[in-house]
């Protein structure tokens, strides 16, 4: 049996990774710091016997303006990381975001992931990072729109939900992660490249559970109106589902349970 370990084991895109991967029968050693494992200590759970490090823990929000927290969490927990990984010769597989590509870039959170990615190309003896794209799916994390979609009896959307963005399956972004294990690539996207407009993903889950889209001009500090995908990196090649077919497996399963 193959051993993994998955950092941020415990958060929204984590947790379905781990199922993924365990349903492959792969063992995965699970470090977050709810299970009062940091990422930072890595190296205690790292053997001969582990092929693979999938590096997930992060701060996640390109509202949060807790700074120290995110250099800490995003900055120094991932040289650490990385250091750890060569230093065992162990692939490396962490997840980037959009935010990191310069025309998306408006927060810290974005700036932290570019200098990830930056860091791996120099430092990094074997690592692929994944460009992750406005994941969605069960159990979605707490702050994004589909979890306010689904515990909201109304969803107020900034900029009249003109704001753009690629919204990507949590399976097809679970599956990106697991192949670029695979891939020699510095960096590659994982994103479903249909852009779609925030009103229409909310009307769309409006059709299922009737939640009201309350619309309003003001734009939020930080918030980014049109995601852009930087289509000079290689893609994952995946089935990437249309946003219309995951959310009615969302609703059609029942909102919030993972399939």
């Amino acid at each position: 049996m193959d051993k993994v370990i998955v950092t941020g084991s415990e958060g929204f895109i984590g947790k379905a990774l781990c199922r993924k991967l365990e349903k492959k029968n792969v063992e995965v050693i699970r470090i977050d710091r709810h299970l009062g494992i940091e990422a930072i200590g890595i190296g205690d759970y790292l053997d001969d016997s582990v092929i693979c490090v999938f590096h997930l823990a992060a701060q996640t929000s390109v509202f949060n303006t807790e700074l120290t927290q995110i250099v800490s969490d995003n900055i120094t927990s991932f040289v650490e990381v990385v250091r750890q990984c060569n230093e065992h010769n162990v692939k490396l597989v962490y997840a980037s975001s959009s935010t990191a590509f310069d025309q998306n870039t408006t927060s810290l959170y974005g700036l932290s992931k570019r200098f990830d990615e930056d860091f791996a190309g120099l430092y990094a003896k074997n690592a692929t990072g994944v460009r992750l794209h406005n994941v969605y799916g069960p159990e979605p994390r707490q702050g994004t729109l589909l979890h306010a979609l689904t515990t909201r009896e109304e969803v107020i959307l900034f900029n009249n939900g003109e704001n753009i963005r690629c919204f990507t399956h949590i399976d097809d972004a679970t599956d990106g992660l697991i192949a670029a294990f695979g891939y020699g690539n510095r960096l590659m996207n994982v994103v479903n490249y249909e852009p779609t407009r925030i009103a229409d993903f909310a009307n769309e889950a409006a059709k299922y559970n009737g939640v009201r889209i309350t619309l309003i001009p003001e734009s939020r500090d930080r918030d980014n109106v049109q995601q852009a995908v930087d289509r000079n990196l290689p893609t994952v090649p995946l089935l990437y589902r249309n946003y219309c077919v995951g959310l009615k497996e969302f609703f059609s399963h029942g909102a919030g349970e993972q399939g």
